[in-house]
């Protein structure tokens, strides 16, 4: 597509009404078109990593029972026996894999069952152009010549027959982009609908507060100078685009800007970047459907091993920032309570060579394991390990035609209905319905039933006000605000921050539900905090999905504070917590896993002054863990626990 075709597009852009719920809730009541066990499905995310360039398989996942094979095959580039992770000693020894010693992020992952390995993915007829195969996997096609050329990618046939009509332009209903790119500067052919058009955004510069200040004057101040890129010489062009693209804009910037990090460490890396970037956008309330991310860098034809060191170089290098940075971001997104909705997923244009070259690296090649991770990632392997027998192998030292075990349009067939609730028709729509399922990838219980295919959210309240304001004589916070509809709409949540950035319940309000007239709402926060204090409403639909007010703040001299501990932490046996405030209240300390299980409730007495409650953790496994001390329906503090 030309750039100017691309940049008179975007004012189609629009998003699907999915978005991520920040915290497991019941709801009060089901419309009576949404099933019970539907609810939280039409939440879900999938985010998409492309390691570009071609990842080296057989140095990632090696198959221990093959491994005097893989010496020889390798003599100079070979992971040392003695260095590799086993990932699964529970496997029969023909499906065991060493991993990559740099891949202990991913062990740590498969260990907590957030992660899965499938096993020799690819197409038939495989092309080892960079260029071409990379446009296969993005459109669906394969070698054979009636897939060959697709000019439309499937990542924008599935959203454009889900969610048609969605594409006229920003609206309540469709206020974010379907799909969004980060890494990449050139638009990613896979977003492409039916009718070419680029129905995606690209985020490259990974910040759109700075991105859409810069192409509309939103977020930030406007730059004097244009980026290079394929939107930057088009600049003048996309400033005087209509007014649907200067709203979406204002809608990126302003979901980016609301959306906060839990304080997870990432990698300092460009992929690390893109995750923080779109764990942010989530926790502003973005709803949207499918992120592209990328990591360039896996074109090891030379020095792909340090010598005399070969779990040390650039593959290794690679793939700790992978790794570590899905890791990282799968945290984040637990810390902010979406873990649960998002699948994240990885793929490569092609593998590499089983035989090494004599640039002390791999040429390209065919097959290479796919990974899935989050808790919707069914954890294990699937398929066994590739056969490297070097009688087994072609001329050129690549796996032959029948080593493939798994196509990759299977794959993703399976995770757009058995993870995102496409129907069968919106399958065919994205040229996938004649490839069979893979069973087993989703995790057992969050597979879509297919009464809920297809399933839609409903319209958003449409909040007309909402303010905050001290009240002096009372020492409390008066919260009111107002809506002028709602459609099938479960309840609000008050929320309370320190900072404007990292924001806690605290009082949940029933709502009208369906409305066409002004409602109005009014609480109060009898337990401001000192100095300022930040709120807003989350407002929250019978399928789970949200979205926020802006944020009010108020300032509240004096106002009596509590100071909570956490001791110590990491904890081993037991663990205290401590608390001074001048109130006198009955409270509840409540421990929580990582999946919103809660593992302990204790009811404590409140007093006046210093407090300390102890509590026995042996029983808990180690891994982190969440505690939270309320009083009545108010969160009070939550804080993390780490149990070693």
């Amino acid at each position: 597509m030309k750039r100017r075709n691309f940049l008179n597009n975007i004012t189609k852009l629009s998003a699907a009404p999915l978005l991520l719920n920040g915290m497991p809730l019941r709801s009060f009541a089901s419309p009576s078109y949404l099933p019970t066990n539907c609810q939280g499905i039409s939440d879900r995310v999938m985010v998409i990593i492309f390691l570009k360039g071609g990842n080296d398989g057989l140095n990632t996942i090696i198959p221990i029972d093959q491994y005097s094979r893989y010496a020889n095959l390798r003599p100079n580039i070979r992971i040392n026996a003695g260095s590799y992770i086993n990932l699964d000693t529970t496997l029969p020894i023909e499906d065991q894999v060493g991993l990559n010693p740099a891949m202990t992020s991913f062990k740590a992952m498969y260990d907590a069952g957030q992660a899965s390995l499938i096993q020799a993915v690819g197409y038939p007829g495989y092309n080892q152009s960079h260029f071409k195969s990379t446009d296969l996997w993005l459109t669906g096609g394969d070698g054979t010549p009636a897939n060959f050329n697709i000019d439309s990618g499937w990542m924008g046939r599935y959203l454009d027959t889900a969610f048609p009509g969605a594409f006229s332009g920003p609206t309540p209903l469709y206020p974010d982009p379907m799909g969004i790119q980060l890494g990449d500067s050139k638009p990613s052919i896979g977003f492409h609908d039916h009718s070419n058009e680029y129905i995606g955004v690209n985020l490259s510069n990974q910040n759109p507060g700075n991105l859409f200040g810069l192409l509309n004057g939103l977020g930030t101040a406007a730059h004097g100078t244009v980026p290079t890129s394929d939107y930057g010489d088009n600049i003048n062009h996309i400033m005087g685009v209509e007014n649907t693209t200067n709203a979406y804009g204002g809608r990126i910037s302003n979901v980016y800007n609301s959306g906060n990090n839990s304080g997870t460490a990432y990698p300092s890396s460009n992929l690390g970047n893109q995750l923080k970037t779109v764990a942010r956008l989530l926790d502003g309330g973005s709803k949207t459907k499918l992120f592209l991310v990328h990591k360039p860098g896996f074109d090891t034809h030379a020095n792909q091993v340090q010598s005399g060191s070969t779990n040390l170089g650039t593959h290794a290098n690679l793939l700790k920032d992978v790794f570590d940075s899905i890791k990282a971001f799968t945290e984040d997104l637990t810390n902010l309570g979406l873990e649960q909705n998002v699948l994240t997923a990885t793929f490569s244009e092609f593998g590499r060579r089983i035989t090494q070259n004599g640039s002390m690296g791999t040429d390209h090649g065919n097959f290479a394991p796919v990974f899935l991770f989050g808790s919707g990632a069914a954890p294990g392997v699937r398929g066994t390990n590739i056969n490297i027998d070097p009688n087994a192998l072609d001329a050129a030292g690549n796996l032959p035609a029948t080593a493939l075990q798994h196509d990759y349009r299977s794959i993703w067939k399976t995770l757009l209905q058995d993870w995102l609730a496409a129907g069968d028709d919106v399958l065919n729509g994205a040229s996938f319905g004649s490839y069979n399922k893979i069973a087993g990838l989703v995790t057992p219980g969050l597979v879509v039933p297919p009464g809920c295919y297809n399933i839609t959210t409903a319209l958003p309240v449409e909040f007309s006000e909402f303010t905050a304001e001290y009240i002096v004589q009372e020492k409390e916070v008066a919260l009111f605000w107002k809506t002028e509809s709602e459609v099938n709409h479960s309840h609000f949540l008050v929320q309370r921050s320190a900072d404007g950035r990292t924001f806690v319940d605290i009082e949940l309000v029933d709502s009208a539900g369906d409305s066409t007239i002004t409602q109005k709402y009014e609480t109060t926060d009898d337990q401001p905090l000192p100095g300022i204090s930040y709120y807003r409403i989350k407002s929250i639909d019978l399928d789970d999905s949200f979205e926020y007010t802006e944020v009010r703040s108020v300032r509240n001299e004096g106002v009596a504070n509590e100071h909570i501990k956490l001791y110590p932490n990491p904890a081993k046996y037991d663990v205290n917590l401590v608390l001074t405030t001048e109130q006198v209240y009955d409270g509840v300390i409540r421990i929580f896993d990582l999946r919103g299980k809660k593992v302990k409730e204790r009811s404590v007495r409140i007093e006046k002054g210093f407090n300390k409650f102890n509590w026995t953790i042996e029983d808990l496994a180690n891994g982190n863990y969440t505690v939270t001390l309320a009083k009545g329906r108010r969160n009070i503090a939550t804080m993390k626990l780490v149990v070693i």
